[in-house]
């Protein structure tokens, strides 16, 4: 095989391999990319045999075939490579020769037909599809990734549901057992009505992809598999087995008292009063009385602090523990000039979070003892 490709088109086909290719992987074709000749030029392939990405790039293929190499080792390469055509020619024995400018570079590689083989979707298949505008896609995956449990044996916990909602509505819910992050947005399409797990690592990389702006992304599912499809990039992510929890359950039906505060001052006052909290449960009491909130943290080992905030409440004084790292990570994605409508029904309730001007993002999270 042999090719000349722009160095910055590879660096972006690269990019996008670098968080599958595993690192601990006991099969080493598994570390590699896939660098083969298509129609219009070559197209990148990573696997880890649960998630996978094809990157199509345009290049000059001056002699069709394929290659692989080490993933990280090439990307780490062409990044330090000058502006410019880099040149791949294959060799024997699957060593390869890539150069860019006056450096040139001979790598080891591995028989590409050890490579394994990506699934592909079912053309004109009827499989659940969606068409869903990038930016929607990426903001929905980022107010909902961070509350992923982070336990690796609960693996239905260990990545984000999906489900559609009335037909044209895609809904993402995430949580750990602790708090749970839930977003609907319309999309075109059928959204899979029974609902499916993607695992945390697989919309991790299809937020990658979703970084540039552009065309919007064609999801579908079929067969135990996604596929998510955007330009000259196509994904396949494995769906995660098992049930997610009846999240309904956990969302209260009614809030007999909200408090209303302006996103930025509330997380600013968090930051400040939580620095002196226990490391281990990180936990701050809210006090909410008429139009008056006083967050406080006590502890033995470093001290105290306190802080008032002006807040929009009626009714009579409720004292409620949170775990500050859990609204802050949720705070930090809202607007600082949004306001915050928090549901409370008494200290052992959970919170309801919202953002007055997003009525379908909605933030749970459980109350702790203090």
């Amino acid at each position: 095989m042999e090719f000349t490709i722009d160095r910055n088109e590879l660096m972006t086909a690269l990019y996008l391999t670098q968080g599958i290719v595993d690192r601990r992987t006991t099969i080493p074709i598994l570390g590699n990319v896939l660098i083969q000749s298509v129609d219009d030029g070559v197209c990148v392939t990573a696997t880890d045999q649960e998630v996978a990405v094809e990157r199509r790039c345009t290049a000059a293929v001056k002699r069709k075939g394929s290659l692989t190499t080490p993933a990280r080792k090439l990307y780490e390469m062409v990044r330090e490579f000058p502006e410019g055509e880099v040149r791949f020619h294959s060799l024997e024995n699957n060593w390869i020769e890539v150069a860019c400018g006056r450096s040139r570079f001979r790598l080891v590689g591995m028989d590409p037909r050890e490579f394994p083989a990506v699934p592909q979707p079912v053309e004109g298949s009827a499989a659940e599809s969606l068409r869903v505008p990038a930016s929607a896609l990426a903001d929905m995956i980022e107010r909902t990734v961070f509350a992923v449990s982070g336990d690796e044996t609960r693996v239905n916990l260990h990545g984000i549901y999906l489900e559609g909602v009335d037909g044209e509505r895609l809904r993402l819910v995430a949580t750990d057992g602790h708090r749970l992050a839930m977003i609907t947005r319309p999309v075109e399409g059928t959204a899979p009505a029974k609902g499916v797990i993607l695992s945390r690592k697989a919309v991790q990389e299809l937020r990658k992809a979703l970084e540039e702006d552009g065309e919007p992304v064609e999801f579908s599912v079929r067969g135990g598999m996604a596929h998510a499809t955007r330009g000259p990039v196509r994904m396949s992510m494995r769906l995660v087995e098992g049930e997610f929890p009846d999240y309904h359950q956990v969302i209260p039906a009614k809030s007999e008292r909200t408090a209303s505060i302006e996103v930025g001052a509330f997380l600013a006052a968090l930051r400040r009063v939580s620095l002196v909290s226990s490391e281990r449960t990180h936990g701050v009491k809210l006090q909410f009385e008429t139009n008056r909130l006083e967050l406080s943290s006590i502890n033995p080992d470093i001290g105290e602090a306190a802080e008032e905030a002006e807040c929009q409440f009626e009714g009579d004084m409720l004292s409620i523990g949170f775990n500050a790292r859990y609204l802050i990570e949720a705070l930090s994605l809202f607007p600082p000039d949004g306001r915050l409508d928090i549901g409370l029904n008494d200290d052992v309730s959970p919170g309801v979070v919202r953002l007055s001007s997003d009525p379908d993002y909605c933030y749970i999270v459980m109350p702790m003892r203090l």
